[in-house]
């Protein structure tokens, strides 16, 4: 389902409740859930997720920080809405560092890594 109303915290999972309601918030994010340029509303996250509207705030801070979120002052905070020509030059930039993120890894790895790919 498409619900953000359905986004559960893991309890289970490690890390901070700041780290776990960040993690889903970028899911919802990044999967679609919460749509480009859609408002965040604290109070209803906060009611939402169960958590203190600091919790949250620490999470959307955090995401800010990745540019998945923008604050506006006197219009709160959104999840940003990128233009084709902005996704395709992060595709970009994403395809240069994992090719040499696979290069790097590569001239590191031992023969006995080596030959367990093979």
């Amino acid at each position: 389902m498409n619900d953000p109303a359905l986004i559960v915290l893991e309890p289970s999972v490690v890390g901070t409740l700041t780290d776990r309601l960040f993690d889903a918030l970028q899911r919802a994010i990044v999967e679609g859930e919460m749509p480009q340029g859609s408002k965040i509303s604290e109070p209803e996250l906060a009611r939402r997720h169960g958590v203190s509207r600091g919790s949250l705030r620490e999470a959307i801070a955090r995401l800010e920080a990745c540019k998945l979120v923008e604050r506006r002052p006197n219009l709160g905070a959104r999840v940003v809405e990128l233009s084709v020509e902005q996704l395709i030059e992060i595709f970009q930039l994403r395809e240069a560092l994992e090719g040499m993120a696979a290069r790097l890894a590569a001239e590191a790895m031992t023969d006995a890594e080596i030959d367990a790919l093979a």
